[in-house]
């Protein structure tokens, strides 16, 4: 274990490179459809009201040069 302030240094390559490519080709392939609920299936969505608030700071105001 090193002292306080003190790092093991790991002497080697920069970079490695592989001499062959791992190219990978699946043997097949997979489709997905949309999915239906079943009939009789109920969703409930909640109606909250949104607030209609006003912005305390005025919203920048770039004005180009002539």
């Amino acid at each position: 274990m090193p002292e306080v302030g003190e790092r093991l240094v790991m002497l080697g390559a920069e970079t490695t490179v592989k001499l062959t490519p791992f190219v990978f080709t699946p043997l097949a392939f997979t489709t997905t459809f949309p999915v239906v609920a079943p009939d009789g299936t109920v969703a409930t969505m909640l109606d909250a009201p949104q607030l209609v608030t006003v912005a305390l700071v005025p919203l920048n105001l770039t004005v180009p040069l002539p």
